[in-house]
């Protein structure tokens, strides 16, 4: 009883606690922010999902019991079911106000089943009801085309629209929670809060090492000053940012959002709109069936790559210092080919982002007897990579006493206009699960393309990265996403069974009969970011086999802490 009095409370707590505007400054309301709660109805077909992926079908039907049986055979009548609750806050361009919407079949019906809880009503006037809670909370509430509207000012309820379900339904369509700020009418006065506290918080570490020289040191606070900057811009910019959970029982999977948008005609917007339709190169990088993917195309502005420069070489001096200061590298030539080479590889990356395409893309397979790993990528001076790697050889035979470090196969052979370079680590004898998937070497290669530089390791690394090579020269300018990193579950399990402890492998081989036989190809965690109209969205989602494996996986771990 004491748990359903406080959430019956909870609804006017949070209505009370909700900011409200000055009433002389009479300006215009606008929307700052929206927070949407599936309706109930959503709430207890996505209970019934999640306690089916433990097992536990129909587990909103002990709820909805608990409820009946908390407010004397009630229920949550009065309360629309089918409708979500929101919150709705506004602003004057000078201070915030919010209201809860909640909807309603019959407000006195719902305020009845609050009685029991401690909740009082009072005639306020002017269609107005005052609710108290137990300790001491008030608010107003009023009724709107189906809607039960609370704040903690009447004023309030005054600016809202008539109807809050058209300002609610945007975001409850797509999401069980869901929240949206409108960037652009957060007063002012907040907004450089907001600023300057981000600010304070990047530079209160700020303050010179006693092994920092003064050159590390204005390296440091310039890669910081330009990550300010580029923040603030970031905040000044943007339009809308959303953030939402939904629980898709009908496709049987999760999925968590972060998404903004941009106003018309900034460097924000102009970024975005470069980059809504990309292509790439290296499709044949991207398996389908491999057990992680990874693919990534964007275009970058002039402005970008200048911004971006900054950092560049506040790393190539950090780089350096970190070579300086390893104490591990005895012989100081050495240390200037490893620098040299690190100045190679920077040189390397800063000419392909004045270029202005970061293009790319990776797989990793996975059983338990092999593991493969191939990588390709636009290099815009392939050249300076090979000549780092070739300091870096030769440093490495400087430093090798025990003449252990593994000979290089320069141009060991050759793919279309591509060079490979080999080499084959040993795997040391006593390294059962290691030689269980290279073998007694791990096989390693690098490929140095005209504009783009490939690596692949493992078993079979050679005619794996030759597969995918002919494999994106077959689909050039492919439309991708962004970005997008794909793990499929049931390959990396398979593979553990092989190397867990005994005591595990039931586990894995339970979670694993059930992906293969019950969640068969719908075993993925996928992140990823698309274009959306005038924005950009970044996405988390996991299918029912991944939801089910954290659910049997639950089950287990309670099991066990109650010793079974």
């Amino acid at each position: 009883m004491m748990r359903c009095a406080a959430a019956c409370g909870l609804l006017i707590a949070v209505a009370a606690a909700l900011p409200h505007a000055a009433a002389q400054s009479g300006g215009e309301m606008k929307p700052l922010a929206t927070v949407t709660l599936s309706s109930y109805d959503q709430l207890m077909k996505d209970i019934d999902f999640i306690g089916s992926l433990a097992g536990q079908a129909q587990a909103s039907q002990g709820l909805d019991q608990m409820l009946t049986m908390m407010t004397q055979q009630k229920g949550l009548a009065g309360l629309d079911k089918s409708k979500p609750l929101g919150l709705l806050v506004q602003t004057d361009g000078q201070m915030p106000a919010g209201a809860l919407c909640v909807p309603v079949t019959d407000l006195d019906a719902l305020l009845d089943v609050a009685k029991g809880f401690g909740v009082t009503s009072q005639d306020a006037g002017d269609g107005l009801t005052q609710l108290s809670t137990p300790q001491g909370q008030s608010v107003f509430a009023k009724t709107s085309n189906g809607w039960a509207l609370l704040s903690i000012s009447p004023d309030m309820l005054g600016s809202l629209p008539a109807d809050p379900g058209v300002a609610l339904a945007p975001l409850a369509k797509d999401y069980d929670l869901g929240l949206r700020l409108h960037m652009q009418n957060l007063p002012e006065a907040y907004r450089q809060m907001a600023i300057q506290a981000m600010s304070e918080g990047a530079k209160q570490g700020l303050t010179q090492k006693d092994d920092e020289s003064e050159e590390q040191f204005k390296a440091r606070q310039d890669q910081v000053n330009a990550q300010l900057a580029e923040m603030e811009r970031f905040f000044n910019e943007v339009d809308e940012i959303t953030i939402g959970l939904s629980i898709d029982a009908e496709n049987e999977k999760a999925l968590l959002d972060f998404a903004y948008t941009a106003q018309p005609g900034t460097k924000l917007a102009e970024d975005i709109a470069a980059n809504s339709k990309v292509t790439t190169d290296f499709a044949g990088f991207v398996q389908p069936d491999a057990a992680a993917t990874l693919s990534f195309a964007s275009k970058m502005t002039g402005a970008d790559a200048a911004q971006l420069d900054a950092m560049v070489e506040s790393l190539r001096t950090q780089m350096t210092a970190a070579i300086d200061d390893e104490e591990q590298i005895k012989s100081d030539e050495a240390k200037e080919q490893i620098k040299a080479a690190a100045n190679d590889f920077i040189d390397a990356l800063k000419a392909t982002l004045e270029a202005g395409v970061m293009d790319g893309g990776a797989s990793l397979r996975v059983t338990p007897e092999s593991l493969t790993f191939v990588a390709g990528g636009f290099i815009a001076d392939p050249a300076k990579v090979e000549s780092g790697l070739k300091k870096i050889a030769e440093a490495a035979k400087q430093e090798d006493a025990k003449g252990e470090v593994p000979e290089i196969k320069w141009n060991a052979s050759k793919h279309k206009d591509v060079a490979f370079h080999t080499l084959q680590a040993p795997v040391e004898e006593d390294d059962e699960e290691a030689r269980q998937l290279f073998g007694e070497t791990v096989d390693m290669v690098v490929g140095i393309g005209e504009k783009a530089v490939y690596f692949a390791a493992g078993r079979n690394a050679v005619d794996a990265v030759k597969q995918a090579i002919d494999a994106s020269a077959a689909a050039p300018d492919k439309p991708i996403p962004p970005m997008e990193l794909t793990v499929a579950i049931s390959q990396f399990i398979n593979a553990a069974k092989a190397f867990a402890d005994e005591d595990d492998k039931p586990q894995l081989e339970r979670i694993s009969e059930m992906l293969a036989n019950e969640a068969s190809e719908k075993d993925h965690v996928r992140l990823s970011g698309e274009a959306i109209d005038n924005g950009i969205r970044m996405r988390i989602e996991a299918e029912e086999g991944v939801l089910r494996a954290i659910g049997m996986a639950a089950m287990q771990a309670q099991m066990q802490a109650a010793g079974f």
